[in-house]
């Protein structure tokens, strides 16, 4: 069962296919979602690799429903996975995520 990616941006993997999503980031820029960036901040949140792909699918498969998505609803739907699997990492996934925000808002006000 391989990966397919169209040039109109449809992903097959089997018989399933959907979009490719596009994340609204925070500073007005969109991404393209990635899973392994989901895999990536769970693990540094703390969680071990069987984890952080448990939580990395169930935000995938929630996510190839919709054509794009906001860094927030992503952020959400980390931590509500993560959870149901590693509550300490869930914690300090949110820890990490506010002292990120205060940051560029920090880095805003000096700006000006």
């Amino acid at each position: 069962m391989g990966l397919r990616q169209s040039k109109k941006g449809h992903i097959t993997v089997g018989s399933t296919s959907w979009t490719m999503v596009k994340v609204h980031k925070r500073s007005k820029r969109w991404e393209q979602y990635l899973e392994s960036k989901v895999v990536n901040g769970v693990k540094a949140a703390g969680a071990t690799s069987e984890e952080a792909a448990r939580v990395a699918k169930e935000v995938t498969e929630r996510v190839a429903k919709k054509t794009e998505v906001t860094a927030e609803e992503l952020s959400e739907m980390v931590v509500a996975s993560l959870e149901k699997v590693n509550k300490a990492a869930a914690k300090e996934f949110r820890r990490f995520r506010a002292a990120k925000l205060k940051a560029k808002k920090t880095k805003k006000r000096t700006k000006k």
